[in-house]
């Protein structure tokens, strides 16, 4: 190489030094002002003290670093920051340093804690997302955040009662667009629900911001949920859900159907049965709770309406539920194969309920925590088993003082009872089955688990106690007809019932049948 080349040469490579030497100086003395944009831009937006670490800015391509962001909501030491950022970098064109635009953020380890309502506030009225209502929107236009990504990021709204738990949401992706003091910005999220385990995905609009209270920002859109129910002890089935959302943080309106094809009591060891539900529900973000307005269950083909509440208890992990549960129109033999083995019911009828259902929190398997109390009627109830119904259309028949009368076959009965639900077993009070000509009456306890009955209580019958016989023998107890004549009816007979639901063994009880006692 000649020397001129060589001087050419060395000259090129002192300017490159020296611009990146300038460059570099440059960006050193652009990082504190940037530092201050950011800090100035977030405080004026969210009306709030902002202390922000490091920051760093690479110029291929052009991008801002920044660690440690805190941001606490008016000030306040006497709650959680409402924003802590781990990590995030900006991107930027030359034309956002000297704007309030910014095209792209990227955030790990995103924290957001909404604050509880000031004492004086009291409690809003749910607002329409997106409403442009100066009343309900007093935010400037200020800082404009184009497309936001964050990864890693709970929110948790933290409740009005002192030493309560937050409630927290676990949101594994969250894209944003168009962040903006003065109109909503549109969301996808995915999040994890942990009981039962599932993903829930969602997308819509969220604001405008409300720095004063900001619980009460809007929030609207759909949303999809697939989980396994298998992961509460004691149930098995794949769910999915989809449905719509509106309101604000604190307070959010649900509606949606949910479906599980293959819904079963693992305990029981029954049948499995497709449910589908439609519900109306309102979310208290604050704790979590939820008032179910309406829930229309179908379960197989049982119709049921429920409503009621799911509620934490202070101090207790997980959710209680509590319901009212109401059928005009249950199937008898198909929820029989739901709580039982067996190719074929014991009995076919149609059901009415009314119930409380009560489902406390805890570990231990759904049926020795579940508690239900109520009453039902079981309605045109026939039986499956042959032997079984003859003996209900031969009591029939003798009850009628016509016990050789043919003509009286497959009889329908009806029952009704008041009953109440503990740790799987059912403890019945006022059974009464009846059948044309007679009535059983009937206290007692039958367990699902073992399927065992131990009932005992009086049979009425019409007839006197010698017309259910004939020839000789209602001619032998003739004589008897005013011992078993009791309480304004022909007969009654004290028994007791033991045994197994698929086999029941009834005994009479003579003593206390001529005594007149139970």
């Amino acid at each position: 190489m000649s020397t001129r080349a060589r001087t050419v040469v060395a000259i090129l490579v002192g300017v490159v030094s020296v611009t990146c030497v300038g460059i570099f100086v440059s960006a050193r003395q652009l990082e504190p002002r940037l530092r201050d944009w950011v800090t100035s831009e977030l405080r004026a937006s969210l009306e709030s003290e902002v202390e922000l670490g490091a920051v760093r800015l690479s110029w291929v391509p052009l991008t801002l670093h920044a660690d440690n962001l805190t941001v606490r909501h008016h000030g306040r030491t006497d709650v959680p920051p409402l924003l802590v950022v781990k990590s995030f970098s900006v991107d930027l064109k030359p034309t956002d340093l000297w704007s309030s635009t910014i095209e792209h953020v990227k955030v790990d380890g995103l924290e957001v804690h909404i604050p509880p309502k000031g004492p004086a506030t009291g409690k809003r009225p749910l607002p329409s997302p997106g409403s442009n209502d100066p009343a309900s929107n007093d935010q400037s236009s200020g800082l404009v955040v184009k497309r936001l990504t964050a990864l890693n990021t709970r929110m948790a709204i933290i409740p009005r009662e002192a030493g309560k738990n937050p409630k927290v949401w676990d949101i594994i992706e969250l894209d944003m667009r168009n962040l903006r003091g003065d109109e909503p910005a549109r969301f996808t999220a995915a999040l994890i629900n942990p009981i039962p385990y599932g993903k829930v995905e969602s997308t819509g609009s969220f604001g405008p911001w409300q720095s004063e209270e900001p619980g009460t920002t809007p929030v609207a859109g759909d949303y999809t949920f697939a989980a396994d129910l298998g992961t509460i002890d004691g149930l098995e089935g794949d769910l999915s859900a989809i449905g719509k959302m509106s309101g604000t943080i604190e307070q959010i309106a649900t509606t949606g159907q949910t479906r599980t094809d293959n819904f079963r009591l693992t305990e029981l060891n029954g049948d499995a049965l497709p449910v589908t539900t439609a519900y109306e529900a309102l979310v208290d973000g604050t704790k979590g709770d939820v008032a179910l307005h309406r829930v229309d269950v179908h379960l197989g083909k049982s119709e049921f309406a429920a409503r009621g509440v799911v509620e934490g208890t202070k101090g207790v992990k997980g959710k209680r539920i509590v319901l009212n549960v109401q059928s005009r129109n249950a199937n008898l033999g198909e929820l029989l194969r739901f709580v039982s083995t067996g190719t074929e019911p014991p009995a076919y009828g149609r059901l009415l309920i009314d119930t409380a259902f009560d489902l406390p929190q805890g570990q231990a398997p759904i049926l020795s925590r579940l508690q239900l109390e109520g009453a039902v009627r079981a309605e045109r109830v026939t039986f499956t088993k042959d032997v079984v119904q003859d003996r209900i259309d031969t009591l029939s028949r003798k009850a009628q003082g016509r016990p050789n009368d043919t003509s009286i076959d497959e009889v329908a009965s009806s029952l009704a009872a008041k009953f109440a639900l503990r740790d799987g077993a059912f403890t019945y009070q006022g059974l009464s089955f009846d059948v044309v000509g007679a009535t059983v009456r009937l206290a007692g306890t039958h367990s699902l688990r073992s399927k065992s009955l131990n009932l005992a209580g009086e049979v009425l019958l019409q007839a006197s106690v010698s017309q259910t016989m004939t020839g000789w023998k209602s001619w032998l107890l003739k004589p008897f007809d005013p011992l078993f004549r009791k309480r304004g009816v022909g007969t009654r007979l004290v028994i007791r019932v033991e045994g197994t639901q698929d086999q029941p063994k009834i005994d009479l009880e003579i003593g206390k049948t001529l005594r007149g006692s139970n």
